[in-house]
């Protein structure tokens, strides 16, 4: 038992330096950084690469990544950020991820996607302690001490830096008041760039290190970075010491249940150990979490838009039968069967709009809903096709209570704090859920046979495609009507002011309970409509990873509109569609991040932004209004032959103004 309390006192120094890392930019910048085990990723493989492809030694490489590499990066960060300080904290959590997203996508195209185990920094002697011989997975006790010892020196350091220094002061000078520290002699661009800098240096350190433990794998180390999470929020973010013993904490815990089992559920419990217990610490804490400058930030103004949307519901009926009936005659087979499965991905991305574009509710986790309808579907019709109604009424069943379940912390997180809670979930499922062969399949996944809607086969692709346009139709235009009754301005109300909307009456917990209940039962419908299209259903294809993109698709097609979510299946289309270059399979990812991280601000989305700036270009184009002919003064016509005729001056007006009257009656 020492042995492996040991251990994971050496593996939860690892963690420690990750969250500590998250805790320094949240409490010195307001931001927090979902992208840290990204940007840890990246500087990981750039080290790697210096060392073992490069060959320099590591005594050269370290430095250049320490000292040039990230702080380099840090400065861009800040420069990203900076403007997103007081901004709504949904925008800077959709630009982290979409920097997540970038790092995760940049790293495979320059690096390579292929794992790779690593030799240790220091040498792979071992140690004896107690008589008991200290191994750390397979890397000597020599290198997991030098973690430790380096977390702890580096805590001690932030530590001292932030409490006793200037520069603390002054940190926390710019994170309570940006425009009022500048008053105080504070240079709030360089403590800001500072605390950047050092953030980023300790997220090089973290992906170094925790690369040694389980190498270059792109899949690894953000993952191993999202076990921090739950140490940071242990510290309410602000707190170092509170997320340094958090960490080595969650560490002794991990090991200790290997003792036990290395397989099973035992094994899925250790792994879902962080996760657990960051949705309790988010339950527990509750309300008592506060946002970092809440006080500063500006509120979304979605009103402009919200009312603005170019698609209105008859076209888009009418566009929807016009497809229906030109597709299956302009295109082959395959092509609408990718057609059928991108409206089934539209389906879920409708969800997302009403979650995160009108009721100001992020989730990361809504290809999780999908997974329920899919697996149910999977069960229920996997071998007879005659019971995919009932899969489909099977997974809605679920779906319902998870969703209320989900949408419980709703009633005391918000912003955030909420995105962590469905996060956790996401990875709950991928971690634990997913783990069980007997609801997943195994590795394999769950093949589905030919399905059937009573006495009409589902077997061909046309068949497939009027499903899945005839559902997608009914729900947007569902949702279309319920945006614009008392249902869509009781959303914009819990997302604009969730306390005026209570003085005025509106039941916020029915309201949150129900929005997170009815979006998990649509995800899983389809869901249930992507095992249709798929004929397989895979857990990689519900992965937390493929929540965040369907989120960075919804943003670049506009969150606040219906027509943002289709947009998103028209993006999703591109990596479907056959015969398109591998380049474009290869950067589209890395596009959407991009474009994502430019264009949060916005709620229009590039196709919205597209048309209002068309419409400005051709308004240029228009020809000057002539003033009408009956509005020309008597100076603008032509003097007539003869005297000029004199024009009488207007008469002055005058109003009489009746006299206040003095007269005073005493009661």
């Amino acid at each position: 038992m020492t042995e492996f309390i040991i251990l994971g006192i050496f593996s939860g120094a690892s963690y420690a330096l990750a969250s500590m890392g998250i805790v320094l930019t949240y409490k010195t910048s307001g931001i927090f950084n979902f992208a840290y085990g990204g940007i840890a990723l990246f500087l990981a493989y750039v080290f790697w690469t210096l060392r073992d492809k490069w060959h320099l030694n590591e005594w050269i490489s370290l430095p250049l990544v320490l000292i040039v590499v990230a702080p380099l990066l840090g400065l861009l960060l800040e420069a990203i950020f900076r403007p997103l300080a007081a901004v709504a904290v949904e925008v800077q959590i959709v630009v982290a991820l979409g920097i997540l997203a970038f790092f995760i996508t940049l790293v495979p195209i320059i690096f390579g996607a292929t794992p790779t185990n690593l030799p240790t920094i220091f040498s792979h002697r071992h140690f004896r302690f107690d008589g008991i011989t200290i191994l750390f997975g397979g890397v000597a006790g020599e290198s997991g001490l030098f973690t430790l010892l380096t977390a702890a020196g580096l805590a001690v350091f932030l530590f001292v830096l932030l409490q006793r220094t200037q520069f603390g002061t002054a940190t926390r000078a710019v994170v309570d008041n940006r425009e009022l520290a500048g008053l105080i002699a504070v240079n709030s661009n360089r403590v800001g760039q500072a605390t950047w800098i050092i953030s980023t240096v300790f997220a090089a350190i973290s992906g170094i290190l925790l690369s040694t433990q389980s190498g270059l794998d792109i899949r690894e180390i953000p993952l191993l970075a999202l076990y921090s999470l739950a140490p940071a929020v242990l510290g309410r973010l602000v707190s170092l010491p509170l997320a340094f013993g958090g960490s080595i904490a969650l560490g002794v815990a991990q090991d200790v249940l290997q003792k036990f089992n290395t397989t099973g559920t035992v094994a899925n419990i250790e792994s879902s150990i962080p996760y657990f217990t960051l949705i309790l610490l988010l339950m527990v804490y509750g309300s008592r979490l506060k946002e970092v400058r809440s006080s500063l930030r500006s509120l979304p103004d979605p009103g402009r838009y919200f009312e603005r949307e170019k698609v209105r519901l008859p076209w888009g009926v009418g566009s929807a039968v016009a497809a229906g009936v030109l597709i299956p005659l302009m295109f082959s087979g395959p092509i609408q069967h990718d057609i059928a499965e991108a409206m089934a991905y539209s389906i879920v991305a409708l969800t997302v709009v009403v979650l995160t574009g009108w009721t100001g509710q992020i989730s990361i986790a809504q290809m999780s809903f999908a997974a329920i309808g899919a697996f149910s579907v999977a069960h229920m019709a996997g071998t007879v096709g005659s019971r995919f109604p009932l899969g489909i009424l099977f997974g809605v069943l679920i779906a319902a209570p998870v969703g209320v379940i989900i949408g419980l912390p709703s009633l005391r997180l918000s912003g955030l704090f909420l995105a962590l809670a469905t996060l956790a979930f996401a990875l709950i499922m991928d971690t634990f859920v997913y783990s069980f062969g007997a609801i997943t399949g195994g590795q394999t996944g769950i093949g589905v046979s030919t399905v059937s809607l009573g006495p009409i086969s589902l077997r061909g692709y046309t068949s497939q495609f009027y499903l899945c346009l005839a559902v997608l139709t009914v729900l947007a235009a569902g949702a279309w009507l319920l945006k614009r009754g008392p249902i869509g301005r009781r959303l914009s109300m819990v997302r604009d002011s969730p306390a005026a909307a209570s003085t005025l009456g509106a039941n916020l917990t029915l309201t949150k309970l129900a929005v997170f209940a009815v979006c998990g039962v649509v995800a899983s419908i389809g869901g249930s409509l992507l095992a249709m299209t798929q004929q397989s259903v895979d857990p990689m294809n519900f992965a937390w990873n493929t929540s965040l993109q369907v989120l960075l698709l919804v943003v670049v097609g506009g969150r606040s509109f219906i027509s943002g979510a289709v947009a998103a299946g028209a993006l999703q289309l591109v990596q479907l569609l056959p015969g398109i270059p591998p380049v474009v399979h290869t950067y589209e990812p890395l596009t959407i991040a991009v474009t994502v991280i430019l264009i949060a601000k916005g709620y229009q989305g590039l196709p919205q932004n597209a048309f209002d700036q068309a419409r400005y270009c051709m308004a240029v184009l228009y020809r000057l209004p002539r003033p009408p002919r009956a509005a020309r003064t008597a100076a603008d016509r032509p003097a007539p032959d003869g005297p000029p005729v004199p024009v009488p001056a207007p008469e002055p007006v005058t109003a009489e103004v009746p006299a206040l009257s003095t007269r005073v009656t005493h009661g």
